[in-house]
């Protein structure tokens, strides 16, 4: 009997180590070197999730200032307010030979723009056009056209905004500073209207973007002039 209970005593001195716990479970077991094994449901370390590379995009244009150019061609119609005053067409159904309506092909011009982006979605801007060509003289006889030059301060609005693309819209006024003169060679002064660009632009880079664009001039001093343009645009930005 002696020898009998010697053995179970070494036998539950071999077996692990099972403590009651307070609330009348069982704690679990530890192994040999003293600490509790994992049990089914520990999930282990948890991994943080991997950061969004900002060289890939959305890009917002908040607080960037851009530089932009673009080229632009178009079409306008201009309706004078004056029979003697020439537009860029002549007619024989008046006694000026001045037509009282012109549609002509817009000077090739080229749009230079500041911007900065007051938001994720406002752009305030600043463009200057100049043209490329001279526009119509004076009279039908004269070449002394001007080349137009122009300011129009205004805002752009992004709108269906993709991971690099989006669409745009500005509200623009417009001051037209182009030399035109009257038939005797007196200045017509400034000209005001307002414009608007419709267009699609492709920001590929945070510092660079693309888009391609519709517009539309409206000026009402010196005659009524729509002008219906489109063309391709080009903006670095900092920082």
């Amino acid at each position: 009997m002696r020898s009998l209970g010697a053995a179970l005593f070494l036998l539950v001195c071999a077996s692990p180590v099972t403590i009651a716990r307070a609330d009348g479970g069982l704690a679990p077991a530890k192994d040999t070197d003293g600490t509790a094994p994992a049990t089914a449901t520990d999930p282990g370390p948890v991994s943080a999730p991997p950061l969004r590379d900002p060289s890939k995009g959305p890009f917002f244009h908040a607080g960037q200032i851009g530089v932009s150019a673009r080229l632009a061609l178009g079409m306008r119609g201009t309706a004078t307010y004056h029979d003697t005053d020439y537009c860029g067409s002549t007619s024989t159904d008046t006694n000026t030979g001045n037509a009282p309506v012109c549609l002509t092909r817009a000077p090739l011009a080229l749009e230079v723009e500041m911007a900065y982006g007051v938001s994720r979605k406002v752009d305030l801007l600043l463009e200057m056009k100049v043209g490329l060509e001279s526009d119509f003289g004076s009279t039908a006889t004269t070449s002394d056209g001007p080349h137009t030059i122009s300011l129009s301060p205004g805002l752009r609005y992004f709108f269906a905004e993709g991971r690099t693309s989006k669409l745009f819209t500005t509200a623009q006024a417009v001051f037209d500073f182009s030399g035109y003169k009257d038939a005797a060679g007196t200045a017509r002064g400034t000209d005001f209207g307002v414009r608007n660009l419709n267009g699609f632009w492709l920001d590929f880079h945070r510092a660079y973007g693309f888009y391609i664009f519709a517009g539309e001039t409206l000026s009402i001093a010196r005659w009524l002039d729509l002008e219906l343009e489109v063309g391709l645009g080009v903006q670095v930005r900092y920082p």
